[in-house]
């Protein structure tokens, strides 16, 4: 039975159901019906006493299953924390290396550009030479011409 059953049933025993004693405040209680009634109480507690044993303890592990799955929760935070750190740190190299790769391959076709200038501009002024040599060469050759054609027309 609940204690709470028990302890009102004691409570009316001594308070409702015992008659009073005339001119004094107390009242007549049987000692056996009293007796009963404790024993009764007793004989409750421990199963009231046992179900709150057993509420302890289901409340104590539902407390540490909860410092558990927070502690493992901690835990997987703290490594993904340092996962992303360290992704972060690769990241960051790989950025660098990156810039110094662009930055080389920029230098490197600045070179190529000025090198391929260079070497169109030589190419050019040895055409421009062979072209002045021609025109030379063509111009004494009509030169000639012209004098052979006046000579022939004079004489």
């Amino acid at each position: 039975m609940d204690i709470d059953f028990r302890i009102k049933q004691l409570e009316d025993f001594l308070l409702k159901d015992s008659p009073k004693i005339p001119f004094s405040g107390n009242r007549a209680v049987n000692e056996a019906d009293a007796r009963n009634l404790l024993e009764q109480l007793r004989a409750a507690l421990p199963e009231e006493l046992s179900k709150a044993q057993d509420l302890l303890e289901q409340g104590e592990s539902v407390l540490t299953q909860a410092r558990e799955e927070s502690e493992r929760i901690i835990a997987a935070a703290q490594e993904e924390a340092q996962q992303m750190a360290g992704e972060h740190r690769v990241m960051q190299e790989a950025r660098h290396q990156a810039g110094i790769v662009r930055q080389r391959a920029h230098d490197e076709a600045i070179a190529l550009r000025a090198d391929a200038d260079e070497y169109v501009f030589n190419m050019l002024s040895q055409l421009q030479q062979e072209l002045a040599r021609l025109q030379r060469t063509v111009d004494n050759g009509l030169q000639k011409l012209e004098a052979d054609r006046e000579l022939r027309l004079q004489g």
